[in-house]
């Protein structure tokens, strides 16, 4: 055989490998993909009846919190104590393990690795050696969806709709009633035609009523906005678990959806008319529920216990009229909670921060890696490795990642050496103790722009900004940061003496965090809605003293930083670092908990929950409760667990 052969030979056999690993890594059906869950071991049947009200997520939130493996409740039961037809399934993107086996890869960032090749392929070489350009080639060509004429998310028109009939739980004991938490909500630009497909929860408000919580930064809401009429809308359940990632991914606007899953899945999506409407929607989801909004018409949705850890409180949002429901033979309903981390939302948004990062270096040169902890609720913490070439360069990074899509929603950015490992978060500690002058590396940013379920925002979708420079000074920068000395480890036992401080810990030599309890202070289990001003007021000067206090100890000089919360943070329990992390940024606003010393060279971190309050220097919204289960329901949920797994 001639050497012109073999190389054929080899580059058919090449491309076979690249086309059969393609084909091997998207899953065809939400099904097929909790059959290879169930073939690994990580998967939980509960064939006996099960509440949808409370008893299915809490059995959910324990596992996800265990990491224990997906369920599928066989006897969903309804509110009306009936049995649901169809099946219930949850925690399914539950372990780091499972959402890579969903998207098909070892490691997420092989999915940016593939966008950026497409973003930018290298010409020379394919010039030089055309074949090498096929993969590519095959990659543009699956990212175009296919239509066709019936999907089999249309094998069954339902005769009487009715979205009740569906097992869609109730979480949280607040929440105002069931919420589809995995819905797939397609919509269409009325001007355009172009079609979006976003993740925004729905509440079932009756037999043919859903509230979409779609809020003013997202395409549905400008779709909405666009129309001057009914305006066609479906909610899709289930299907290939790479449209679900491709609905809850931030992707550039010139990159849709349908043509992202076609990536994710190397083969063109297919999708299929609705029977009541022109809009396109997947065909092998599971459910389809078709139906429209009408201009100006809004209703009352909420509570909803949400991923920051607290209900998002009610609010008015578009409703959406039910036309029709149609699905798959044999369909699988998945849902998913959302509450105080680890949720399972956590390791889908971690997954997505990890794909995206390819993308997200691409386009701003300087990143070399970001991390945002799902302990935080991503949109309070991003950490941003950044290159430090000239003064300040770190800063100017995270002021460009602050424009760069949902990122526009985060609350404090930390920025470090461009060797330092961002998932380390002992690692983000030693930075911000070693690399940070708080008169200097402390940078707000006054009236930006915030998530709608930022509830420590003083006004919706507004708040400021917190950039930590927590990075090596840059050669020819005036900055000069001395070793500090940091303090005494007995400066805990000194400031736990102090009155209204139940705890204290060192973090660092030169950081300290107390947890306290404040007469009148929201109760975890309790949401505030009304002002009090005269107890607001009290709580103000509290946590006053108590900060002065501490800084008066002459022991503390060398204390930069002083982070003081709740006392539901029990600094002695297992795994107390991640809870700490949570209120630390999920009951902190910048403008109005940092509080510095005359001098500004210390700075106080306050994240108690604070009392609803007009009168203060910065408003206190209604402050809402934490995310938690009945306790009887979780010894029960508990010691039922410990006898199956």
């Amino acid at each position: 055989m001639d050497e012109l052969s073999l190389r054929h030979l080899r580059w058919r056999a090449n491309l076979l490998m690249m086309v059969a690993s393609r084909n091997a890594m998207g899953w065809r059906s939400l099904e097929e993909f909790i059959r290879a869950l169930e073939s690994r071991g990580e998967l939980l049947r509960v064939s006996h009846p099960v509440d949808l009200e409370f008893e299915a997520g809490c059995i959910a939130d324990r596992l996800v919190k265990m990491g224990g493996p997906a369920v599928i409740f066989d006897q969903p039961r309804l509110g009306d104590g009936s049995i649901s037809r169809f099946p219930l399934a949850m925690n399914l993107f539950g372990t780091r393990d499972r959402t890579n086996l969903a998207l098909g890869v070892d490691e997420p960032r092989e999915i940016g690795d593939m966008m950026v090749g497409l973003m930018k392929p290298d010409i020379g070489a394919i010039l030089r050696r055309p074949w090498t350009g096929l993969g590519l080639l095959r990659q543009g060509i699956s990212m175009a969806p296919r239509r066709v004429s019936r999907g089999k998310c249309q094998q069954v028109k339902v005769v009487d709709p009715d979205v009740t009939q569906l097992p869609i739980p109730t979480t949280w004991p607040f929440d105002g009633g069931p919420f589809m938490t995995l819905p797939l909500v397609v919509t269409a630009d009325p001007l355009t035609g172009v079609h979006n497909l976003g993740m925004y929860r729905s509440q079932v408000f009756g037999p043919m009523e859903v509230g979409l919580h779609w809020q003013k930064h997202k395409h549905g809401a400008d779709h909405a906005d666009s129309s001057d009429g009914r305006m066609p809308v479906a909610i899709c359940l289930g299907g290939p678990p790479q449209v679900i990632f491709s609905a809850i991914s931030p992707l550039p606007d010139n990159l849709s959806e349908y043509e992202f899953a076609g990536l994710l899945s190397g083969r063109r999506l297919k999708v299929t008319k609705c029977l009541t409407n022109d809009l396109l929607v997947p065909a092998d989801c599971d459910f389809v529920i078709e139906g429209y909004t009408v201009p100006g018409e809004v209703r009352v949705e909420g509570p909803f216990g949400d991923h920051f850890g607290h209900y998002s409180l009610e609010d008015e949002y578009p409703v959406m009229h039910v036309t029709a429901i149609t699905h798959r033979n044999d369909p699988i309903v998945p849902m998913t909670i959302v509450g105080v981390p680890p949720m399972e939302d956590g390791y889908l948004g971690e997954a997505i921060g990890d794909a995206l990062l390819p993308v997200l270096k691409f386009q701003h040169r300087d990143v070399v890696d970001t991390f945002l902890p799902l302990e935080t609720g991503f949109h309070n913490l991003a950490v941003v490795s950044s290159k430090q070439r000239f003064p300040r360069q770190a800063r100017k990074t995270a002021l460009g990642l602050l424009g760069a899509g949902q990122m526009m929603f985060l609350k404090v950015v930390v920025v470090v050496d461009e060797g330092h490992p961002v998932k380390d978060l002992e690692s983000l500690l030693d930075a911000l103790e070693d690399k940070v002058s708080i008169p200097e590396d402390l940078v707000i940013l006054r009236g930006m722009v915030a998530d709608s379920l930022a509830h420590t925002s003083p006004w919706e979708n507004i708040h400021d900004k917190l950039l930590i420079d927590a990075t090596t000074p840059a050669e020819g920068d005036p900055i000069s940061r001395g070793q500090g000395s940091g303090v005494s480890d007995s400066l805990a036992i000194t400031a736990s003496a102090i009155d209204g401080v139940t705890q204290a810990r060192m973090l660092r030599p030169s950081m300290m965090v107390i947890t306290t309890e404040v007469e009148g202070s929201p109760r975890p289990e309790e949401s505030m809605e009304d002002p009090d001003e005269r107890l607001a007021k009290l709580q103000r000067e509290r946590i006053g003293e108590i900060r002065e206090a501490i800084w008066s100890l002459e022991s503390s000089k060398g204390l930069k930083w002083l982070f003081i919360t709740d006392s539901d943070a029990d600094l002695e329990l297992e795994g107390w670092r991640r809870r700490l992390l949570w209120q630390l940024f999920c009951r902190f606003d910048v403008s109005r908990d940092l509080h510095f010393d005359e001098s500004g060279s210390r700075v106080c971190w306050d994240a108690t929950a604070p009392i609803p309050s007009n009168e203060g220097p910065v408003p206190v919204r209604r402050w809402p409760a934490v995310t938690l289960h009945d306790p009887d329901l979780v010894m029960q949920v508990d010691e039922w667990l410990s006898q199956r797994l």
